[in-house]
């Protein structure tokens, strides 16, 4: 068995489990969301200027990773590179920012499932009922919590350099890349949950969602040869 293959039955394994500890336990979004909440500041660290230039920062590497992988692409087909690995690469990169952030997350779950945001609940001063993770509400009409876009971006872009690390020549500095491209991701699923702006859930799931969908593209016959882990 391939590690992409046995990656992917542990990721259908770790959705199964989340899907029972927030259903059995959905109050667990609320104490950890509640850890970064002051009854009279509230989200404080929402209104930090260094937390909210570290939050776009972010965004822009997300952003910029995707057309870097684009551009790469493009350059492929255009100039026909000698590089066949690396042009399946770049595919398997767009794909997963379009299938993942893009349509999954963007287009359908935040769309459609109606969770409200944590700063938006009334445990934490909002309006809004608190609704589980898995449970379809109606306290959001759009962009909603459930699950969190940038926290689906982020892991995206781990994923693009990751591939890009582990499908070419190991470089003085890939061990290094790879550890930054880690601390990025994760620095930036976190603030989502500091600044009130996504449920633990919102984020642990939108990580699987975009792992799965990536593993599942390199389960198809073109990109078997593909290396993720």
């Amino acid at each position: 068995m391939s590690r992409n293959r046995k990656a992917l039955q542990e990721v259908i394994i770790a959705i199964v489990v989340l899907a029972m500890v927030f259903s059995i336990w959905p109050a667990l979004d609320i104490y950890v969301s509640r850890q970064f909440y002051a009854d009279i500041h509230g989200f404080w660290l929402n209104r930090q200027p260094a937390v909210q230039a570290l939050r776009e920062m972010i965004w822009a590497l997300i952003l910029l990773t995707f057309l870097v992988a684009l551009a790469g692409l493009v350059f492929s087909r255009i100039f026909r590179t000698t590089a066949p690995a690396m042009n399946k690469v770049w595919e398997v990169i767009v794909m997963t920012y379009l299938l993942g952030p893009a349509l999954l997350v963007d287009g359908i779950l935040k769309a459609q499932w109606g969770r409200a945001r944590p700063a938006n609940i009334t445990e934490f001063g909002g309006p809004q009922e608190f609704s589980p993770a898995l449970r379809l509400s109606d306290q959001c009409p759009s962009n909603c919590s459930f699950v969190s876009g940038e926290g689906a971006g982020a892991t995206a872009m781990l994923i693009a350099v990751m591939l890009v690390l582990r499908n070419q020549k190991s470089g003085r500095y890939s061990r290094l890349a790879g550890r930054i491209a880690i601390a990025i991701a994760v620095t930036g699923l976190g603030l989502r949950i500091v600044m009130g702006r996504h449920f633990l859930s919102d984020t642990l799931f939108a990580v699987l969602f975009v792992t799965l969908i990536a593993l599942l593209l390199l389960q198809l016959k073109r990109y078997r040869n593909i290396r993720l882990f």
